[in-house]
């Protein structure tokens, strides 16, 4: 027999307008898949994440090792690069099913728990996401389950148990990409928050909240060591990083830099000057002239960038608003190269040829069929822009995720918490320390419009004299 757990949730996920959009979200990906297969090769780091040529695990110091070894047990099964597609796909669509069985653990109505689910299941760039081998698609699905067992841990009453789950799972997407480091903290900010009793009580529930994640991230340093692997991945190149973020405005007439560092000082007006990403990818730059790119110059432009921003707060505050803004309207601001891709670029319906002639081989050294076979890409263009997240919608959610966080009561208050900070925290990190990238915003936004909703229910709820929230009239 079947227990009451598996009944409630067999009852949930049997609603009818749900399963609708699951079949359509399913459908869409079998028409990607066929339409553009296998797979979009746009990205050089493709072939990085997939460790093609044999590299070890830890190789790389720009990326965690979580992802590659995702993609080394998918090979383990087939070498078809489709079925690893394939997965991702399915992993995609199970985003869509968290978000909606979480929004009906707050009591929230089915027809209102399938918006959040809908963005997760129909958003066109969320499928593109599934359909290149990057690791955005597999930050979404956990920090999406994290947050999600989060709420399931602290919404109604503390749960240890649930909220050490949750704990693991956040601490397994910063394994994802390293921006996943910034749900712990989140995590752990909103259990002492919202965790009641007395202070030893609250001083345990925060333990349980932070050394499952912890236990996650040192058994994957002990891992990297044990063999004998060089680098983590996860903050090796902050230093770079950082300066590139402050390189395009730094005014060394403004501050002495560090020593060894003065030969980054640049004479070029900060207008003229090209984006962050000049900074650590073009070889002509004037960092990658004068230091080796690795993490052992890394800690010399830190302290570079570290002083560019104290003595330049208004400047650094203003590039950050500015690539923030571009989340909701890519074309905000100048037009200037190595600024992050936009909106144009990530989308069906862009080739670079070039790109591809170098990807399709690199990938072939670890997959079979990568020849790319592509059908009625303008159809699946003009679905992506369609069903895209952003604009006025983007902003709205923000809003209505701002005012949830701050006026909110009860159990949706400590979701809209967890979900909106989740939200602001991953749209925030890559441009603080990096910049702004189309890419970057794509994790964030399933868990904005599950914040957003949220927020307007709290509004609705004030409006209506609290108690307002849309419910099921049999679930009441």
């Amino acid at each position: 027999m079947r227990s009451a757990s598996a009944n409630l949730l067999l009852r949930e996920l049997s609603y009818r307008p749900f399963l609708v959009l699951l079949m359509v979200g399913l459908a869409i990906r079998v028409i990607v898949m066929v339409s553009y297969f296998p797979a979009i090769m746009l990205a050089f780091d493709s072939a990085r994440y997939a460790r093609v040529d044999g590299q070890p695990m830890f190789s790389d110091y720009w990326m965690p090792a979580g992802y590659p070894f995702l993609l080394r047990l998918l090979r383990v099964v087939s070498r078809e690069l489709w079925i690893t597609i394939a997965v991702q796909h399915l992993i995609g669509l199970s985003v869509g099913v968290i978000l909606f069985l979480t929004m009906r653990h707050l009591k929230v109505s089915r027809s209102v728990a399938c918006l959040p689910a809908s963005v997760a299941l129909l958003s066109g760039d969320h499928i593109y996401s599934e359909h290149i081998i990057l690791a955005d698609f597999l930050l979404t699905f956990l920090a999406a389950a994290g947050l999600s067992v989060a709420v399931f841990a602290l919404a109604g009453g503390v749960r240890l148990r649930t909220l050490a789950t949750a704990s693991a799972i956040l601490g397994t997407a910063a394994l994802a990409k390293s921006v996943g480091l910034v749900l712990i903290p989140i995590l752990a900010l909103c259990t002492l928050c919202f965790a009641t009793g007395k202070i030893s009580d609250r001083m345990r529930t925060l333990v349980v909240a932070l050394l499952p994640a912890v236990a996650v991230l040192a058994a994957y340093a002990a891992g990297c060591k044990l063999v004998k692997g060089k680098y983590l991945g996860l903050s090796d190149m902050r230093g770079w990083n950082v300066y590139s973020r402050v390189a395009p405005f730094a005014d060394c007439r403004r501050f002495s830099p560090p020593d060894g560092t003065a030969i980054l000082c640049e004479q070029t007006v900060p207008a003229e000057r090209p984006g962050p990403f000049y900074y650590v990818w073009n070889t002509d730059s004037v960092a990658r002239r004068h230091f080796p790119l690795g993490p052992k110059t890394g800690r010399q432009l830190g302290a570079f960038a570290t002083q560019a921003i104290l003595h330049q707060p208004f400047d650094y505050v203003r590039t950050v608003v500015i690539d923030l803004w571009r989340y909701v309207e890519p074309a905000t601001g100048r037009h200037w190269s190595y600024a992050g891709q936009t909106d144009n670029t990530v989308t069906f319906g862009w080739r670079d040829p070039a790109v591809e002639q170098l990807v399709v081989p690199a990938m072939s050294r670890g997959y079979r069929g990568t020849e790319l076979r592509i059908y009625g890409q303008s159809l699946l263009n003009a679905y992506q822009q369609l069903f895209r997240l952003g604009g006025l919608i983007l902003a709205a959610l923000m809003i209505l995720s701002i005012y949830g966080i701050c006026r909110g009561r009860g159990p949706l208050h400590i979701a809209v918490v967890l979900f909106g900070l989740g939200a602001f925290g991953l749209y925030i990190l890559p441009v603080a320390t990096l910049s702004y990238d189309f890419r970057y915003g794509l994790p964030p936004a399933p868990l904005m419009a599950v914040s957003g909703i949220l927020g307007a229910l709290c509004l609705w709820g004030d409006r209506l004299g609290r108690g307002g929230i849309p419910q099921d009239p049999k679930v009441g």
